[in-house]
């Protein structure tokens, strides 16, 4: 009790040293905490989970270095419909997968360009649509346009029950006064003196703005008519020679490891895939731009940490210098009187000790429920929550301080020389006289 009852006056004594230690230990604590748990999620992140994706593959026309061959600069002067890829090529390429042992599983969406019927509905800008069939929902949401939202009525179905139906963009249904359960006829492609017809089952918005098909020419979104794969194909709109580039044809490989989509990209070169393609994955591109924030932090946690303990450090010994500074005469008064060495280094650490749990306890409370809410601002890919393992060593590490601490200050006792209890005192002179006065 003499113990801890000197400890607290000399704490209330020196508010300001008092108040330093606790700001000191939360901040370092605080951020200990969350750096560490940060650095985990980055590590993560860019380890463990990136390794674990099964990314998707889809074959695009390299715009930029085709413009740069025929010396263009403008997008619109290049007919993108010639770099269209036909059945026979696609299945030229699962072939070749196929005997390189990598598994894939396809979806795919074709694209026609199909002109309005005379008196019929009518496009909001030129005199064609685009009428793109899907194979699944899947498919339908990473179509040529991106992905899009109901904003009427009910999506797309995928079998035959909703072979007749489609969906169209809203500007369209406003424009031709459109409404959900509508018949629309559009013209035959193939043959002008003919028609085919969609029910009208819903009306969507595209959720994605300024999307490059991978191949065909650029779409109006507001012209874009939606359909299953059934449907497309029933309607006459799919070409029956499979080597017809007529239609924008699009497949995506869903592959089930980052090896095989590196294997993809070389196995699709070999079996002919011209230089005016590129291989991409929607999927990784999208996880990667979701974690970007995330990696700009992490490449910059570990430096912050050293500097976070090094200057913590650093304080750390100024704080225990002022703390043990000068008081040699108070440690000779207590052993005059029968205080232990021991008791008396207790005192002096109980000093530093109760503020720095004061401090370590709020800071690691404070980053423990913060960290998380953070994380999954910068991203939606990892859970922030520190982990119990991060929590036990940022525990221990306190704990260990505060020992080493208190081991200095029985150190500071220890090397105490009881002979300058009894050593003559220098004669005060006539300033310190006039002082005391």
């Amino acid at each position: 009790m003499f113990v801890l009852k000197n400890a607290w006056t000399a704490m209330t004594h020196h508010k300001t040293r008092t108040i330093l230690v606790v700001l000191i230990a939360a901040a370092v604590s605080a951020g200990s905490m969350f750096a560490l748990s940060a650095r985990y999620s980055y590590e993560s992140a860019t380890g463990s989970i990136y390794q674990s994706l099964a990314p998707d593959a889809k074959i695009s026309v390299d715009r930029q270095k085709v413009m740069v061959s025929k010396n263009v600069s403008d997008a619109s002067q290049v007919n993108w419909n010639d770099y269209n890829l036909s059945w026979a090529d696609w299945s030229n390429y699962a072939e070749a997968l196929s005997n390189a042992g990598v598994s894939f599983t396809p979806q795919y969406d074709e694209t026609a360009v199909v002109p309005a019927a005379e008196g019929q509905i009518q496009p909001v800008n030129g005199s064609n649509f685009t009428v793109t069939g899907f194979y699944d929902a899947g498919s339908s949401q990473d179509g040529p346009l991106g992905a899009y939202t109901i904003v009427e009525g009910a999506d797309l179905t995928y079998d035959e029950s909703g072979m007749g139906n489609a969906i169209i963009p809203k500007a369209l249904a406003d424009k031709n006064g459109t409404k959900v359960g509508d018949t629309i006829t559009l013209a035959n492609p193939s043959d002008s003196s003919k028609t085919i017809t969609f029910t009208v089952s819903g009306i969507y918005r595209t959720t994605a703005a300024g999307v490059t098909p991978s191949l065909g020419n650029d779409l109006d979104p507001d012209n874009a008519i939606y359909a299953s794969y059934y449907g497309f194909s029933n309607v006459g709109l799919s070409p029956t020679d499979d080597t017809a580039k007529t239609n924008a044809l699009n497949v995506t490989f869903k592959l089930e490891s980052l090896d095989a989509y590196e294997q993809f990209k070389t196995v699709v070169k070999q079996a002919g895939l011209s230089d005016d393609y590129t291989v991409s994955s929607p999927k990784i591109a999208s996880y990667n731009a979701n974690i970007q924030p995330l990696k700009d932090l992490g490449g910059k946690l570990t430096p912050a940490l050293i500097a976070l303990w090094v200057t913590g450090g650093v304080l750390a010994v100024l704080l225990i210098a002022w703390t043990l500074a000068g008081r040699s005469e108070e440690i000779g008064y207590d052993i005059a009187v029968g205080v232990s060495r021991g008791r008396i280094g207790w005192q002096f650490a109980l000093e530093l000790i109760l503020p720095a749990l004061v401090g370590v306890t709020a800071g690691y409370l404070g980053a423990g429920f913060r960290t998380a809410p953070i994380i999954a601002r910068l991203t939606t890919e990892v859970h922030g929550t520190p982990l119990p393992s991060l929590i036990w060593q940022c525990i221990w590490a306190a704990l260990g301080a505060m020992v080493l601490i208190a081991v200095i200050c029985w150190i500071r006792t220890a090397l105490y020389r009881t002979e300058s209890l009894f050593a003559p005192r220098p004669e005060a002179t006539p300033a310190d006289a006039a002082k005391e006065a």
